[in-house]
């Protein structure tokens, strides 16, 4: 199921635009299904304790918390709703108040569908956490098909079964996808589905699992394994891979399914970062510790992979350097390639700076817009708003609103202080206005902003708009009438 597995994929890097003042909730959705009976998704939330308040109770504090949950199809029918409070664990150390989990399940056909997520404080009157995210479940009885990668703070044993139970243990999700160096591991869940229509009944199923260097897509050894299973209408994987020695950096954790000849079939993979401050501080790249930046680029061999990291500069580049990346990328010679990358990132870094944790810092955000703003074919630095993001950095607010029935999606942006990586001028309090007129896509196009250089377009409200064309012809008029949208209020105050 290739498009949840790559919504799963973005859900650190993923919904964490928040305010200063609002709960700070870590959220994962995850889909699986049950052959002849049907597909679900799961919610994985996590409650940040510091961010919530508690109050005395019996034995000690206790923070509480409401959520509610709305999940809508293609139609914008309402087909779960679901609203609970959600108490989090007596404790009495007030200097270290812990975290707590929740975990739901809703059963959905094959389809599109939209969830909307809100969290309340029960104890204290703050920014409420928000979010809304639009996901499709698509499970068939042919070819093989395979789940979410479901990422594990621990597991035991069922005894009594519950909400986190799956194939006969207690899956306790972990929904960060970072991982500081006191994890030792990584541990996580899978099924793959068909695998006895596919291959054929009886038939070896071969489970590869490892971790690869997020930058070249290489694998790191020796952090890998397998495991071999009989073909069955589901075949779950429950495993972990120590990570002790796996040095800081960015990485995915990948599956392969291999049929009896060791060919692949089925590949899928999640992305996490690792803190490791125990390991020295180097950059890993497959089976090579990287030192400097020559010597990451000369590990680079393919033309390909260098045209791509030229191109990606695009965004933080001025017009000069744009058109110095038009004619690098229009060369097959990799040391021409390599050339212009070194000297770009030293120029950048000057004297202030390693230019290869420059660069190492800038390929984790082109890697972020490639989940998170990838518009059909087009690469997520080209998109709108994957450009803004890497050309001015994440937003301080990011407004997501695609349930108006009068509008188009739009998304509004705002930043408190803003830094334009072209030329370094530096500004306060600029938003951005992008709007999906395709709806089918997911493809945002920037009709509007504040900020010096970018499209300034007082008629922005026509752009979002969808059937009200008042005044359209009247080049004087700048609003088509919005009495019954929330669109002024949301540019004039994001949240």
């Amino acid at each position: 199921m290739k498009n949840l597995v790559k919504y799963s994929l973005l859900l650190v890097l993923f919904f964490t635009f928040k305010t200063a003042n609002s709960i700070d909730v870590y959220y994962k959705l995850a889909s699986f299904n049950i052959p002849k009976s049907g597909p679900f998704i799961e919610t994985h939330i996590t409650i940040a304790g510091q961010s919530v308040q508690y109050k005395a109770v019996k034995g000690g504090f206790q923070s509480a918390v409401n959520v509610s949950i709305i999940i809508t199809d293609a139609t914008n029918n309402i087909v779960h709703a679901k609203k609970y409070n959600l108490n989090g664990p007596i404790f009495n150390d007030t200097t270290n108040i812990p975290a707590f989990i929740d975990a739901q399940r809703y059963p959905l056909s094959n389809g599109t569908y939209t969830i909307e997520i809100t969290v309340n404080d029960i104890n204290k009157k703050q920014e409420p956490f928000k979010l809304i995210q639009v996901f499709k479940v698509s499970y068939g009885s042919y070819p093989i098909q395979a789940s979410s990668i479901q990422l594990l703070e621990n597991y035991k044993k069922t005894t009594t079964p519950s909400m986190l139970s799956k194939s006969g243990y207690d899956l306790v999700p972990y929904n960060i996808n970072y991982y500081p160096e006191s994890q030792s591991k990584i541990a996580f869940y899978f099924e793959t589905y068909n695998t006895d229509t596919f291959f054929g009944k009886g038939k070896t199923l071969i489970y590869k699992y490892f971790i690869e260097n997020n930058d070249n897509l290489k694998a790191v050894e020796p952090f890998s394994a397998f495991k071999k299973l009989v073909t069955a209408p589901v075949n779950p994987l429950l495993a972990q891979i120590d990570i002790t020695s796996l040095p800081s950096g960015n990485y995915n954790l990948v599956i392969e399914i291999r049929d009896e000849k060791n060919i692949i079939q089925l590949q899928e993979k999640v992305f996490f970062q690792r803190k490791n401050t125990l390991v020295p501080q180097t950059y890993v790249s497959g089976n090579y510790v990287i030192n400097s930046i020559e010597q990451y680029f000369n590990n680079v061999k393919s033309a390909d992979t260098l045209k791509i990291y030229v191109e990606c500069l695009w965004p933080i580049s001025d017009m000069i350097e744009r058109e110095r990346q038009v004619n690098q990328t229009l060369s097959k010679d990799t040391a021409v390639l390599r050339n212009y990358l070194v000297k770009y990132w030293k120029d950048r870094a000057a004297d202030s700076v390693n230019p290869m944790k420059l660069w190492m810092e800038y390929l984790k955000s082109v890697n972020e817009v490639a989940v998170l703003f990838k518009c059909g074919k087009q690469k997520g630095y080209y998109t709108d708003r994957g450009r803004v993001y890497l050309q001015y950095g994440k937003p301080n607010q990011r407004t997501v609103q695609t349930t108006d029935q009068n509008t188009y999606p739009y998304e509004i942006w705002q930043y408190y202080r803003i830094t334009d990586k072209t030329n370094g001028q530096f500004f306060t309090n600029r938003k951005f206005l992008f709007v999906n007129k395709s709806i089918a896509d997911d493809c945002y196009k920037l009709e509007h902003s504040d900020m010096k250089g970018e499209v300034n377009n007082t008629r922005w409200r026509y752009e979002v708009m969808k059937r009200q064309m008042d005044g359209i012809h009247n080049p004087d008029s700048d609003s088509p009438g919005t009495s019954n949208t929330q669109m002024d209020d949301l540019f004039n105050n994001p949240r």
